[in-house]
């Protein structure tokens, strides 16, 4: 039987700037799932019509910690940080993929792990989060976008205990390292046996080159892939000054194609149009 991967979905911070939503720091899109939840349905339903299997929920920033930071009290922010996580969860499901994924990333800025805010705090996040998923009924936790040896420990360490499907997805420094500095190798050990799928995801197209290959390899285990498509790094408000053309994005994922994931998408910058793309090369492509 020919090998068919999972279509990964692509950007919500993207798509919903270019709708004309203002995403303010700390919180991110994670208020447009209260105030503007019918542009983030309409999102996730245009990646499934393109071809998505997979959507993540729109989750980056739906937590207590950040809610505190945004000025809310203790009690509503946890308050505020559910209800946009529930109202995610129902807006990804509303738009009918193959597979609901309940997208954690880390616990500050994604681009910069050295913001990491120790073990106490992250603990606490995951774990809140984690149980608000499986409250949630998501198909798969999925760890995305993290960079930091330390966090990615701890968050494997609040799904030991669970059913779900565990998905983790990483974002690098270079070939041999996370973006915290740690080694990557360190990765394969901590997630023998506790995730289902190991994933490169918003590095951009020369990294991800640079390093898919190298934890294939040392991984041996199913895997994934779906870069942003900067030519540089984002910005971190996701802005991406200039993005890969379209000739090259379709080489690239052909290029991944081939080398047989069980995941593909595309990342920061892409929009449904990209993963109309992937679907239109993975048809070809089996």
């Amino acid at each position: 039987m020919a090998h068919k991967p999972l279509i990964m979905d692509g950007a919500m911070g993207t798509v919903l700037k270019d709708r004309g939503l203002k995403l303010p720091l700390p919180l991110w899109s994670a208020e447009a799932n209260i105030t503007d939840p019918e542009i983030v349905s309409a999102v996730h339903r245009e990646y499934v019509s393109a071809g998505a299997d997979i959507i993540g929920t729109n989750t980056f920033r739906t937590t207590t910690w950040t809610y505190r930071k945004a000025g809310y009290s203790p009690k509503r922010a946890q308050e505020r940080a559910r209800s946009s996580l529930m109202a995610a969860v129902e807006l990804a499901r509303a738009a009918s993929p193959k597979i609901v994924g309940g997208s954690i990333t880390s616990i500050e800025d994604c681009y910069e792990p050295s913001l990491f805010p120790g073990r106490g705090i992250a603990e606490d996040t995951y774990g809140e989060n984690v149980n608000w998923f499986l409250d949630a009924g998501v198909d798969v936790i999925l760890f995305e976008t993290m960079g930091h040896l330390d966090e990615i420990e701890i968050a494997l360490d609040t799904v030991k205990n669970i059913d779900s499907k565990i998905w983790l997805s990483l974002i690098v420094q270079d070939k041999d390292h996370l973006l915290s500095g740690h080694p990557t190798i360190d990765i394969y050990k901590l997630a023998e046996n506790q995730i289902d799928c190991l994933m490169l995801n918003c590095n951009t197209i020369e990294k991800t080159d640079q390093t898919l290959q190298l934890m294939i390899d040392d991984w041996g285990s199913a895997w994934g892939v779906y870069p942003n498509l900067g030519i540089t790094e984002p910005e971190p408000d996701g802005e991406i000054e200039t993005k890969v053309d379209r000739d090259f994005f379709e080489n690239i994922i052909g290029k991944y194609l081939k080398m047989k994931p069980k995941i593909i998408g595309s990342c920061c910058g892409s929009s449904p149009v990209h993963t109309k793309i992937i679907k239109q090369l993975t048809l070809q492509s089996i």
